[in-house]
């Protein structure tokens, strides 16, 4: 039941689009059952299909940055003519920009969520200028952001570190909110349904890399895992689910190598089909150079699919303590790839890692998340030790 008490909201979303492989997919639902809770009303900058009925959203129309910002002033002028006093971006710059200008006009607030490490990879020496004055616009307008707006929200305490470091934010400025995950998505099918739905042979380990097809996201050492873990678990099919700027040089590397016979690509998936490639895996590799709070490893976990990934953004603020054994140092490769081999061959250790993420991740449900949204709105920042501890939010 709506709190009539409470102020109303103006939601900001990037992206409507129910086939999208991205995570903004979790949020339709969200909106959907935080409207119950707080007034709340939805902008969303782009959108693919028909918007719901059953939500509060309304589309923007203009595209190319500056304007967006225009229109998104007006919007958010608009609303606070109307009445409404918070305003919450989800990772829009211009967006953000625009919440930030209007509340320190006119009161209220602006709620600004990011949970990207931005500063961890500088153009090489060969960049273009037009690659180079991309970077330096896409920088100051997320700085502008983090820094204008009322609260960064931010998914855990190491990122939020980061943001205190690096874009120089005083710490009571940033308050946390987890990522969740829809628990019940990933349950009801059984692992050999899953690879039989995806044509995948019954008979040989399955390694899921299941992500954006780009360095940062760890693609470029797919060939090497592979190879290394080939050398001690046979056979083993390394499917890969996403597409990217990486992908076809890590289709000639593979063949080089030659691994040609152990990859299987899937292309772009809707992140609805998600839970049918974790459930048919028997382990997740993240291998990624730069996450904040990576949602797959929830989802993992909620597929009972254990996983081995690096030690990156927020990652150890997110695992419990008996799968620390899953978390590598980042960009040690060689001991990545021990791990996944090791962990391929110990059935015992797999069913131990899938019980230890099957509990972990509860923590992390829509429900309590929606609660501490709630929470924040209201003043109460979250614990975060309580947060994991199955305790008050």
């Amino acid at each position: 039941m709506i709190d009539t008490k409470r102020t109303r909201l103006l939601y900001l979303l990037p992206r409507y689009d129910t086939d999208s492989s991205e995570h903004f997919f979790y949020l339709y639902d969200f909106l959907k059952k935080l409207q119950t809770r707080i007034p709340l009303e939805v902008v969303v900058e782009r959108t693919s299909g028909t918007l719901p009925s059953d939500l509060p959203m309304r589309p923007l129309h203009l595209r190319f940055p500056i304007f967006r910002l225009t229109e998104e002033i007006f919007v958010f002028l608009a609303a606070r003519l109307r009445g409404i006093r918070d305003f919450y971006v989800h990772y829009s710059y211009t967006g953000a920009i625009a919440a930030a200008i209007v509340v320190r006009l006119f009161g209220g607030r602006a709620f600004y969520w990011n949970c990207s490490l931005y500063r961890e990879f500088p153009l090489s020496k060969d960049a273009t200028w037009e690659e180079r004055l991309r970077q330096a616009v896409n920088l100051w307008l997320l700085e502008t952001s983090v820094r204008w707006c009322t609260y960064l929200v931010t998914g855990t305490p190491r990122v939020a570190e980061y943001y205190v470091k690096h874009a120089r934010i005083p710490a009571q400025k940033i308050r946390l909110l987890p990522n969740f995950v829809e628990l019940e998505r990933f349950q009801g099918i059984s692992r050999a349904e899953a690879r039989k739905k995806l044509n995948l042979d019954p008979n040989r380990k399955v390694v899921l890399f299941l992500h954006r097809v780009a360095r940062r996201k760890g693609a470029y050492y797919l060939p090497d895992i592979a190879s290394m873990v080939l050398r001690k678990v046979k056979p083993v099919t390394f499917l890969v689910a996403g597409g990217g700027p990486y992908l076809e040089e890590l289709r000639r590397r593979m063949e080089q190598q030659p691994l040609a016979g152990a990859f299987d690509f899937r292309g772009w998936i809707p992140n609805r089909d998600a839970p049918l490639y974790f459930r048919a895996a028997d382990l997740y590799l993240m291998p990624s150079e730069e996450e904040g709070f990576p949602r797959v490893l929830l989802e993992a976990m909620a597929a009972d699919c254990p996983f081995i990934a690096f030690d990156i953004g927020g990652v150890r603020d997110i695992v419990a303590p008996d799968q620390e054994a899953c978390v590598i140092p980042a960009g040690d490769v060689a001991a990545f790839a021990a791990a996944c081999s090791d962990v391929l061959l110990d059935t015992a250790r797999l069913d131990a890692w899938r019980k230890a993420g099957a509990r972990q991740v509860e923590r992390f449900s829509e429900e309590r998340v929606l609660e501490a949204f709630g929470h924040m709105l209201d003043g109460q920042p979250l614990d975060w030790r309580g947060f994991l501890s199955g305790g008050r939010t």
